[in-house]
């Protein structure tokens, strides 16, 4: 995929600096976007490295709508295109829905849901722009299979759910993809970057020892389905490069899927049959 680029948020670790080596490893050039701005330099230098590839980072907090704007500026100039943009954003805080405070709650969402919006209000003009390009969000495998004492975090993916179905539709005559992806648990820095990430007034400890015994409790395969952040973007390359709707980057979901979706299906056979004998 020589000249073809990519632009990642969430890029100095974890699962977003696994996309990214994906990326350059595939021949792309990579845009590696994050609020830790030393970290994610060096790993784009160390990708353009080993890869050959050009690369830079740059340091992005997506809170901030100014700086997603000139991340925009910044690969428009670098490389004049953007095949594939990921939005992969994401802060985490737990608690038992009625100990979460309406500040917490705003700071969520608003890195995570309206976050991701910025990232896509920024580059669409650039994606509109390159022939057959993909636009990705990070939602959560939480989504399919929620867990306790999560509420915040997974209503904020189920929003990034909403805002990606959305998007596909309006973007479908202009021929950029969208695509949402699921990961599942990886061993990565999320917690502690998103310790960093909180406002002062907000600073807690992103979860207690009782907050991760309610989840795993809730969900016991959660625990099970842990594997390396690189791994999980490797599993999901080809379906972003197609533009797939749907990408799930490990983990058996299909149970937690079908219940889901015959649960909603006889619902909305009962409202259709109910019309019919109005």
């Amino acid at each position: 995929m020589s000249g073809a680029s990519a632009v990642v948020t969430g890029a100095a670790s974890g699962f977003g600096l696994g996309l990214a080596a994906e990326c350059a490893a595939r021949g792309m050039r990579v845009a590696l976007l994050d609020r830790d701005g030393e970290r994610v330099r060096a790993e784009a230098a160390n990708l353009a490295g080993e890869y050959g590839v050009d690369a830079f980072g740059m340091a992005v907090d997506v809170a901030d709508d100014t700086a997603v704007r000139a991340a925009a500026d910044a690969v428009r100039d670098r490389f004049a295109r953007a095949d594939l943009v990921v939005s992969n954003v994401g802060v985490q805080l737990f608690g038992a829905v009625e100990r979460l405070t309406d500040a917490e709650w705003q700071w969520v969402l608003d890195v995570n849901v309206v976050g991701s919006a910025r990232v896509a209000r920024a580059f669409l003009p650039l994606l509109r722009e390159t022939p057959g390009a993909r636009l990705a969000f990070t939602a959560s495998s939480g989504v399919l299979a929620p867990a306790s004492r999560m509420a915040a975090y997974q209503a904020s993916k189920f929003a990034v759910v909403g805002l990606a179905e959305t998007l596909r539709l309006e973007l479908h005559d202009e021929h950029v993809t969208v695509t949402v992806v699921f990961p599942s648990g990886m061993v990565s820095r999320h917690l502690e970057t998103s310790e960093a990430a909180q406002p002062e007034h907000l600073h807690r400890s992103i979860a207690e020892p009782e907050d991760f015994a309610a989840m795993h409790a809730s969900n016991p395969d959660l625990a099970a389905s842990v594997i390396d952040p690189r791994q999980a973007a490797a599993n999901v390359m080809a379906a972003l490069l197609r533009g797939d709707r749907y990408a799930i980057t490990h983990g058996d979901l299909t149970q937690a899927v079908d219940e889901r979706h015959q649960a909603m299906r006889q619902a909305a056979v009962e409202a259709r049959d109910a019309a019919k004998t109005a």
